[in-house]
């Protein structure tokens, strides 16, 4: 217990060093402290007892407010955090370079600063799944959008030439397979009919409204299609073509 209150001592220190005199002693110093001992994966109860009751708790997300700083907690179904967010909208360069903990905390990023996971490969969506591949297994001529959050997900958008499908939104997020997979079985036990299976693709996947999510690994890939026809075999040829290069 000493050891850890000293810890939490020093980390105060620093903080009131770093983040510039004006925040020292005040609650954006004590809140950054707390914020920065929590990790993703901590309980929407461990959260509460280190940053206190969060000023709004909306289904999947807690936020709490120490002004200049906001502090946000993204849970998935089980109520654990798989993404901790600093908006360091009012902070200068300096001040920003100064947080003892980034401003973004995910899962993933976390494993990959212990080393305890692979790098994954640098291929963005739209060169996981070429706008020339997606074309020809649609059937119709396609361009490609990308939208990259390295390290935590990479999406890809593919729309028609003309007219107004056929399309397909294709997301990977590292790390976060198991905890889909567990938010689809809780949402199909509580309404029966919502998540349907779908066997065949990866190690497990099912289908939550226009969603087809497919657990590879301990990554999840996220298919959404428009004005698709025979989706079964089209999803198939999407999932391996990625998963060679993944």
């Amino acid at each position: 217990m000493k050891t850890a209150l000293l810890g939490f001592v020093s980390i105060v220190f620093l903080i009131g060093s770093a983040l510039d005199a004006a925040f020292a002693g005040t609650q954006v110093e004590s809140q950054t402290a707390s914020w920065c001992q929590a990790k993703p994966g901590d309980t929407r109860e461990r959260l509460a007892t280190l940053m206190g009751e969060p000023k709004y708790s909306l289904g999947t997300q807690m936020t709490w407010l120490a002004p200049p700083l906001s502090f946000y907690a993204f849970l998935d179904a089980n109520g654990t955090a798989k993404q901790l967010d600093i908006n360091t909208g009012s902070l200068n360069d300096a001040q920003k370079a100064a947080l003892p903990c980034a401003a973004t905390r995910t899962r993933h990023s976390m494993l990959l600063a212990a080393k305890q996971v692979p790098v994954h490969t640098p291929l963005p969506a739209c060169q996981l799944v070429s706008a020339a591949e997606m074309s020809v297994i649609l059937g119709a001529p396609v361009s490609a959008t990308s939208d990259d959050r390295p390290p935590a997900s990479t999406r890809c958008t593919y729309k028609p030439a003309s007219g107004i499908s056929p399309q397909v939104e294709l997301t990977f997020n590292w790390g976060d397979g198991a905890a889909a997979m567990s938010g689809l079985g809780l949402a199909g036990k509580r309404e029966p009919g919502l998540v349907s299976p779908f066997d065949g693709l990866g190690d497990q996947a099912g289908v939550a409204g226009p969603a087809l999510l497919i657990r590879t690994g301990e990554d999840l890939v996220t298919m959404v299609f428009a004005g698709v026809g025979a989706l079964p075999a089209k999803a198939k040829k999407i999932f391996d073509t990625a998963k060679a290069r993944m």
